[in-house]
């Protein structure tokens, strides 16, 4: 019992303690007038941008003023929360955070410290829920939250999902209509540019595996958003070149054959081509 005793002693001294900083950088966060303070190791920096603009930037272009940061936020929400996570914070300090927020930080053991907690975040004039928080609603990982913020639909990830739940190799969803495929390779995509080339023109895609081959097809069809369990890293540079959003689980670099001994076979055969009208050219007259 005394160690016991002395242990929860000593933890609730720790506690008190990080709630004595996390008032005082939120006294801060009000003083100042400001959205958020990032204190990292002692350097503190002020933002004041809307919503989670400051948060995308960080992330993406600054993340090492998170990585082990203490954070104080003027309203944290589940548009926030996915993005300290993403970028490493040590704790997170709050007026108000809402409770799917909650669970995502504590989901990544993240500490926080909140005056109030609500049951969603609502937008500032209180009439309906902040427009991000209802964007998120459905998005169940802070990695797909971050990438839905980015530009990504939930209907890409739910359609991974099935395809993965179902065993099914391409869904193709386009002006309200999803298709389904379960052919081997990438025997279902060049079906679709050579009959119907309209099913994937704006489409979103979730591919089981893509490599270089899948994604010149995609490319060359003019899909918008891609999803994937794997993609190898030739695929993923070809999508960023043409400007198409791409989410993976995994990225290695190359789809192997299938007793992992060397390089998928079609990928093989486009490897050294850089145009995808020459890599889709190239697929369609291998005989497969």
């Amino acid at each position: 019992m005394k160690h016991y005793s002395l242990f929860a002693a000593m933890l609730l001294l720790m506690l008190t303690g990080c709630n004595r900083q996390g008032e005082r950088m939120l006294n801060a966060l009000e003083e100042q007038g400001v959205g958020m303070i990032i204190d990292n190791h002692g350097e503190r920096t002020t933002y004041g941008l809307p919503g989670v603009q400051d948060l995308l930037h960080l992330t993406a272009d600054e993340p090492e003023r998170l990585k082990g940061a203490v954070v104080a936020d003027k309203r944290v929400g589940k548009a926030a929360a996915c993005l300290l996570i993403e970028g490493g914070v040590k704790r997170v300090n709050t007026p108000v955070v809402s409770t799917p927020a909650r669970l995502m930080l504590e989901a990544a053991g993240i500490p926080l410290y909140a005056r109030e907690e609500v049951p969603l975040m609502m937008n500032m004039d209180g009439t309906d829920l902040c427009p991000m928080e209802k964007k998120l609603l459905d998005a169940k990982t802070p990695e797909q939250c971050a990438a839905i913020l980015r530009g990504a639909t939930i209907e890409g990830f739910q359609m991974l999902d099935m395809l993965n739940e179902q065993g099914l190799s391409l869904l193709v969803f386009n002006n309200g209509e999803l298709t389904t495929h379960a052919n081997r390779g990438v025997q279902d995509l060049l079906l679709l540019i050579s009959e119907q080339p309209e099913r994937l023109q704006g489409a979103v895609v979730a591919d089981k595996i893509i490599g270089k081959a899948a994604a010149a097809i995609m490319a060359f069809g003019g899909v918008k958003e891609v999803h994937t369990n794997i993609i190898c890293t030739p695929a993923k540079q070809l999508f960023e070149a043409q400007g198409i959003p791409v989410f993976a689980t995994e990225e290695v670099p190359m789809i192997l054959n299938r007793d992992k001994s060397s390089m998928c076979p079609i990928d093989t055969q486009i490897a050294d081509i850089e145009s995808i009208e020459e890599c889709v050219e190239k697929l369609e007259n291998l005989k497969m």
